[in-house]
């Protein structure tokens, strides 16, 4: 039955624009063939391996065939088509020379709207933990755009090829928290374009107190140092406040796309990102498993083994310089993003505050105004 015809109510004209069939009463009826509705995708992810992009997905009912289509624009609707009638949940795609370009990929069953998805880390030669917030549900089936948050850690590393593909990105402005020793040891010297580029004065803290503290301990055993880590997760969002405050203000007032990193980027920006997140609606546990992240992408604790990285922070005066002094076991803890950390950051932020969005208000200045302005630019329905 035709949509038109769905919306007369007088019999006859329903009658004129349908095809009949007559009864063995000579009564004439008329008939319709229900269309299925396109299958639902969910769980769609993306990245880059050995040359190609990978992309998965699922369905949330029974499976169907899938066109995909390619786009450097993250907010395209359509894009260059690459496959269809895929029947599979996952296909691999090799671009044309080399990988110079962002790409954002477009799942779409039927005539459906299309999921789009990409490389939640961005495939760079140098850099640590550069990855894309996009992507995410919230809460009331929103989903964060792609292509205007990114999280990192150090980029002193970062290749020619790196700021190349960068460049394509147009972020407008880098935050970065870490220490002014940490950025004379390894100083971002950004290439990507014109970028306002922030850092803050250091945090004034007691070296005495919570973290610190634990490797004064002469029985200092891993189990202690995990529990340490845990808890100070709520000092850092303290002493971050200032950076995190002038990020949301950013953030609010459309200046994005955005990056913000520290060193190893999985603590202070794990923390700026669980707070960003928290603010556009997603869900705890995604949330949680975006932390964790860093643990699949970075091999921490190899890094920091590295003799070349030993040598290096002991001659440039690096603030971790005294961590090769301790018992490997007793340093694991700390190169890990376990979920326990955040899950004890938010614990202790709620039963100081009520909420996170109370710490937000109250110790990082974002009003009820900004986070609507956020939920505005960053969600997409």
């Amino acid at each position: 039955m035709t949509r038109i015809a769905l919306l007369l109510s007088a019999s006859l004209l329903v009658v004129a624009c349908q095809p009949s069939v007559e009864t063995a009463d000579n009564h004439t009826e008329t008939t319709s063939q229900a269309q299925p509705a396109p299958a639902t995708i969910s769980d769609a992810a993306a990245r880059f391996e050995d040359g190609a992009y990978v992309l998965n997905w699922s369905f949330e009912a029974d499976a169907a065939p899938v066109s995909i289509e390619v786009t450097t624009d993250p907010e395209a609707t359509r894009g260059e088509l690459i496959a269809e009638a895929v029947k599979d949940t996952q296909f691999s795609w090799s671009p044309d020379g080399d990988v110079d370009e962002r790409h954002y990929y477009l799942i779409r069953s039927g005539d459906g709207k299309p999921v789009m998805t990409a490389t939640r880390l961005l495939p760079l030669e140098g850099g640590r933990n550069f990855r894309d917030l996009g992507g995410y549900e919230t809460a009331n089936g929103q989903t964060i755009a792609w292509g205007q948050l990114y999280r990192s850690g150090v980029m002193e590393g970062l290749t020619e090829d790196d700021y190349e593909y960068l460049s394509e990105l147009d972020i407008k402005v880098v935050c970065d928290l870490r220490s002014a020793m940490e950025r004379q040891a390894e100083p971002t010297d950004w290439k990507a374009g014109e970028a306002e580029y922030l850092y803050f004065p250091d945090p004034s803290s007691d070296p005495a107190s919570g973290f610190g503290q634990v490797f004064r301990d002469p029985d200092l055993t891993p189990e202690k140092v995990a529990k340490a880590f845990g808890d100070g997760y709520f000092n850092i969002a303290h002493e971050q406040a200032p950076a995190y405050t002038m990020m949301f203000d950013k953030l609010a007032a459309g200046e994005a796309p955005l990056a913000f990193n520290c060193s190893a980027g999985k603590d202070r920006t794990g923390i700026g990102a669980a707070l960003i997140l928290t603010a556009l609606g997603v869900p705890r546990d995604t949330i949680i498993e975006d932390y964790a992240l860093s643990d699949d992408y970075v091999d921490y604790m190899a890094e920091f083994l590295d003799e070349e990285s030993r040598q290096k922070a002991e001659e440039e005066g690096s603030p971790y310089a005294f961590l090769f002094q301790l018992p490997p076991e007793v340093i694991s803890p700390m190169m890990e993003s376990r979920p326990e950390y955040l899950q004890s950051f938010f614990a202790d932020i709620e039963a100081e505050y009520g909420s996170v969005e109370a710490f937000l208000k109250e110790k990082v200045d974002v009003t009820e105004g900004e986070l609507v302005a956020m939920r505005q630019r960053y969600l997409r329905s």
